[in-house]
C-alpha cells in the first residue's frame, strides 16, 4: 500500500507526499504533482521537478563491482520469474496456435517511466504494457528475457548488458511480475548475436520458418524495417503483404494500425516488428481470434548470420536501431517489395 502524508501551513494542505514502489510524489495543493523521485537499484535515482528531468546515480559501480552484485542471481541463490527458455519457447510456437508478446529492456524502461530514443513514455502505454504481463490470455504467450539467473549462455558484451540493466532495475521489474506465471523467452528472436555457441543457428532459422509455412501473412513493421527482404527468410510464405507504421513513437498512432489489422481476413497471421506497439498489438490481436508473432529483431538476427557477423553491423537498406549508423531510412524502389505494402500509416 502507498504511504502518504500531508503537510500543512496554517490548516491548509499545501504539500501531499505519496510513496509507492520506490516512486515518491509532490502534489501542491494535494492534486497538483510538481516534484517526483524514483528510486532505483544502484543508488540511481530519477527527479522530475516542474516537467524538468534530472538523472542522478551516487556512484558508477565498475564492471566487477556489477557483476559481483548480481552474482547471487546467477549462481541461483534466489527467486525467480519461471522463464522457458528460447528453444521450449519456439517449440510451444511450432505446436500451438498461440500468439506472442515480447518484452525486453525497451519494454520494461516504458513501464518505468523512461523515453526510448524510437519510442517516447506514455501513461498509456505503460499501463498496457502492466496489463499484459499480469493479464491470463490462453492464446497468447507472454515472453520475458531469460537473464534473471545464470549469463553463462551468452557473449561477455550481453552478459554485461544484462547484468547492469538488473542491478539497476531488478527489484522494480520484479514488482511487475507473477511469480506464478510460466512466462516465454522474449530472445525467441534473438537466435544468433548474442549467444556464446551458434553452431545451432542454422537448424534454430529453419525451425522458426515452420511456423509461416505456407500461411497468408501481414507484416506489421516500422518503415525502413523491410522484414525479410532481400532474403529468403519469408521463402516458403503463400503470401506477404505489409502495413507501413511510422519508424518513431509508433504507439502514438495506435488506434489507427489496429484498425487496419483488423480489416485483414481471420486467417491472417500478423509478424510484428514494431517495438513496444507490437506487444500491445500482439495480446488485443490474439483476444480477436488472429494469431500475431511478436518477433522484432528476427530478420535483422538472420542477416547477421547470413554474413557471421561478429560485431552489430548495418544492413543495407534496412533500419538497424542498435547500430546508430544504421538508423537511416533509405529511399527503397525495389518494385516486388513496394507491391506488398497495403497500408502506409504516418
Amino acid at each position: 500500500m502507498p504511504k502518504i502524508q500531508t503537510k500543512y501551513i496554517l490548516n491548509i494542505p499545501l504539500l501531499k507526499i505519496k510513496e509507492y514502489e520506490n516512486i515518491e510524489t509532490w502534489y501542491l495543493f494535494g492534486f497538483l504533482p510538481i516534484y517526483k523521485c524514483s528510486v532505483f537499484g544502484a543508488g540511481r535515482k530519477i527527479f522530475k521537478l516542474l516537467g524538468i528531468k534530472i538523472v542522478y546515480k551516487s556512484k558508477n559501480l565498475s564492471k566487477e563491482q556489477i557483476f559481483e552484485v548480481n552474482r547471487t542471481y546467477e549462481e541461483g541463490n534466489e527467486i525467480y520469474p519461471k522463464v522457458l527458455d528460447r528453444n521450449r519457447t519456439l517449440e510451444l510456437l511450432l505446436k500451438s496456435n498461440s500468439s506472442i508478446s515480447r518484452f525486453g529492456d525497451g519494454e520494461f524502461n516504458l513501464i518505468l517511466g523512461n523515453d526510448l530514443h524510437f519510442q517516447k513514455y506514455s501513461k498509456r502505454l505503460a499501463k498496457r504494457l502492466k496489463e499484459i504481463l499480469k493479464t491470463p490470455n490462453s492464446n497468447n504467450i507472454i515472453a520475458i528475457p531469460n537473464i534473471f539467473e545464470s549469463l553463462d549462455a551468452y557473449i561477455e558484451d550481453d552478459a554485461h548488458f544484462w547484468r547492469k540493466f538488473l542491478v539497476s532495475y531488478r527489484k522494480n521489474i520484479y514488482n511487475e511480475l507473477d511469480f506464478s506465471k510460466q512466462y516465454g523467452d522474449s530472445l525467441v528472436s534473438r537466435p544468433y548475436f548474442g549467444y556464446r555457441d551458434k553452431n545451432l543457428s542454422k537448424e534454430y532459422f529453419e525451425k522458426i520458418t515452420k511456423i509461416w509455412k505456407d500461411k497468408n501473412i501481414v507484416i506489421v513493421e516500422g518503415e525502413g524495417t523491410r522484414l525479410g527482404y532481400n532474403n529468403d527468410l519469408l521463402k516458403n510464405c503463400r503470401s506477404v503483404k505489409r502495413i507501413l507504421c511510422p519508424a518513431k513513437n509508433s504507439f502514438e498512432k495506435y488506434d489507427e494500425i489496429l484498425k487496419i489489422c483488423r480489416e485483414q481476413h481471420c486467417n491472417t497471421l500478423f509478424i510484428l516488428a514494431l517495438g513496444p506497439t507490437a506487444t500491445v498489438l500482439a495480446e488485443d490481436l490474439s483476444q480477436m481470434g488472429y494469431r500475431a508473432l511478436d518477433l522484432g529483431h528476427i530478420d535483422i538476427e538472420y542477416e547477421w548470420f547470413l554474413q557471421k557477423a561478429t560485431t552489430k553491423i548495418i544492413i543495407k537498406d534496412k533500419y538497424v536501431n542498435e547500430n546508430k549508423k544504421g538508423r537511416k531510412i533509405t529511399n527503397l524502389k525495389d518494385t516486388d517489395y513496394l507491391s506488398q505494402i497495403i497500408a502506409k500509416i504516418v
